[in-house]
């Protein structure tokens, strides 16, 4: 795997330094930035010659609700389903002005619209249907988009999931480390069988850690490091690379933590697991 697959999530520029270029990568995800940061991006990207993808939404956006992260995509409201994706259409649109590689949406999410038992079928059905207009999008511009499933939802499995990415060519999995865990510790499923039966299907892995979800409450993306054992609750980072990249070395290594470890943790230096997982990446080449 080449070292360009491997970047740092990045939604404020001034942490470009401390996560990208104290770590000497060259490929930066970006996410929900003010709108007139825009040309200093353009900059940043040209002088550091970086490859790139976008988490949508890039801009932040004053007519979508707070926190940008959610996603109606498989509500069975139309309108809000509909801002949803209007949402990633402008992303798409500045995406392609920016050269960017993928954009990621989280898709499946669990319905947020209240006061409607919708079952299986009738969920499905909207889900596809949102799919469908995302691979549209993503034809359109001719650019990827990465599939992150978030929350509870009868679709985040491996059956649905291998099924939209067989049938939209446009469209891979996005496998998040820390929510997948926790997904697997609330719904019961082998965390590591997932990775490897979704593998060929994943197009970017994010990177951070927890034990479950008290860690994420209290602490939000740790970083990855090397003093994370598995026998103490964390995931196995090594394993679900392994699992990963072993069929699908095509796929980016994208850091989505934050720049500081918790004291509380051990207050490791962040730079320790990016090198870290460099090794193990260029392991897996």
């Amino acid at each position: 795997m080449n070292s360009s697959r491997l970047g740092f999530h990045c939604h404020n520029l001034d942490h470009l330094d401390v996560a990208i270029g104290s770590n000497n990568l060259h490929r930066g995800e970006f996410y929900n930035l003010p709108v007139e940061s825009l040309p200093r991006l353009k900059e940043e990207i040209r002088k550091r010659k970086l490859l790139l993808s976008i988490h949508a939404p890039l801009v932040r956006i004053p007519w979508y609700p707070t926190p940008p992260t959610l996603s109606f995509l498989c509500d069975v409201n139309e309108e809000r389903r509909q801002l949803s994706l209007r949402m990633v259409q402008e992303t798409m649109a500045v995406a392609e002005e920016f050269g960017a590689e993928y954009v990621v949406v989280h898709f499946p999410v669990p319905s947020s619209t209240d006061g409607h038992d919708v079952g299986y079928v009738r969920s499905r059905d909207i889900a596809w249907d949102s799919a469908a207009r995302l691979a549209e999008m993503s034809r359109r511009h001719s650019i990827a988009i990465h599939m992150e499933g978030f929350g509870p939802s009868p679709l985040l499995s491996v059956e649905f999931l291998t099924e939209v990415i067989g049938c939209f060519p446009g469209l891979r999995y996005c496998f998040d480390i820390g929510h997948m865990n926790i997904a697997a510790r609330r719904d019961g499923f082998d965390l590591y069988a997932f990775a490897e039966q979704l593998a060929p299907c994943i197009g970017s892995v994010h990177l951070w850690n927890n034990r479950g979800l008290n860690d994420y409450m209290d602490f939000g993306h740790i970083p990855v490091h090397p003093t994370q054992k598995p026998d103490d609750g964390w995931v196995d980072v090594a394993r679900i690379l392994r699992l990963i990249l072993s069929s699908n070395s095509s796929c980016c290594v994208i850091f989505e933590s934050g720049l500081r470890y918790p004291v509380a943790l051990g207050g490791h230096d962040l730079r320790d697991g990016v090198k870290w997982v460099s090794d193990l990446v260029a392991g897996l080449s």
